[in-house]
């Protein structure tokens, strides 16, 4: 009998009246939030039992506080989930002694896409190019905790010798772009491209904001005249450091369970999240919220972590400076 099947045979209707939480580690309306509310409409009905799916915002340290939550206190039943910045799984590898989780033995579901971030500016910043900001001081709006906006800024400054000026404290990409609007800041490093697009189309559409680099192992379709950062690196240690970072991106909106929650269950929320990728109500809503559906599934995610984890020393140590300044 397949696992599926011989697992809803062990169990069932355990879902059956019951309520499913993803816990979102930052304030409601950035793309973190986004991805999670998408899920939550559409993965119930691939459950069964049909559980309620509901969201919970859990914002502070960067999404910290809700990876900690999620490896230690939530219950470990399956009725917990957990979406945190795509950054926080490599904390403890880079020494964060405030990551209290292997993210090895985190029961991965999946991730609806892969992500490509950028790196940009206000029109009415004097920095026209990358080689600008190497005399041109900007100010870049970020959050804590070693997430993407406050970890990127600092890996460019350290590969590219730029200057960025670096102000941190916001609690989500919401307030981060308002910091924007409000001229506090002149840009962002490290933000979601299909979140930018997403949340400020106007920016895009009436050109406000002008884009410097792109950050992925892959380039993003319509980006093909913005630089990739990968492109822009000369040294090879300057690379495999870069190199480090972007495996990130790969697990984009990343979608997990506590440990130790019964493997049945396990497989039945992969093979439910699995199922809602290819809902065409999905891919036209997530389409919506500019997520390109390009899902990475929980056993790829767990490769990619301990891929990550066996990274030679020399590499991982420059990465915790880094890491250590982002938090």
């Amino acid at each position: 009998m397949p696992l599926a099947s011989a697992a809803w045979a062990q169990q069932p209707g355990f879902y059956k009246g019951k309520t499913i939480t993803i816990v979102v580690g930052f304030s409601p309306g950035g793309g973190y939030d986004l991805s999670a509310r998408t899920i939550s409409r559409f993965i119930g009905k691939y459950i069964d039992g049909n559980p309620t799916v509901v969201v919970q915002n859990m914002p502070g340290a960067g999404s910290l506080s809700a990876i900690n939550y999620l490896a230690n206190i939530a219950p470990k039943d399956g009725t917990y989930l957990g979406t945190f910045s795509r950054g926080i799984p490599f904390e403890p590898l880079v020494g964060n002694k405030s990551a209290q989780f292997d993210p090895r033995k985190l029961s991965w579901i999946g991730s609806p896409s892969r992500e490509t971030n950028v790196m940009f500016v206000r029109q009415a910043s004097r920095a026209k190019s990358i080689d600008d900001l190497k005399t041109e001081e900007v100010v870049i709006a970020t959050t804590g905790g070693g997430a993407d906006t406050a970890t990127f800024p600092r890996i460019i400054n350290t590969i590219f010798k730029t200057k960025l000026k670096i102000v941190t404290g916001y609690p989500g990409a919401t307030e981060t772009l308002l910091a924007v609007d409000r001229g506090e800041a002149d840009g962002m490093a490290g933000l979601s491209w299909g979140y930018l697009k997403a949340s400020r189309p106007a920016w895009i559409k009436q050109q406000q904001i002008r884009i410097l680099m792109q950050l992925g192992l892959t380039k993003a379709p319509d980006l093909e005249n913005v630089p990739s950062a990968l492109d822009l690196v000369t040294d090879e240690d300057d690379r495999q450091l870069l190199s480090f970072f972007l495996a990130r991106l790969a697990i984009a909106w990343p979608l997990a369970a506590p440990p130790n929650v019964p493997a049945d269950r396990v497989e039945m929320l992969r093979t439910a999240f699995e199922k809602m990728t290819k809902d065409a109500d999905f891919i036209a809503e997530a389409e919506r919220q500019s997520i390109d559906v390009s899902p990475v599934f929980g056993d790829e995610i767990a490769s990619i972590l301990a891929k990550v984890y066996a990274t030679p020393p020399a590499v991982l140590e420059r990465a915790r400076q880094i890491s250590e300044a982002a938090r």
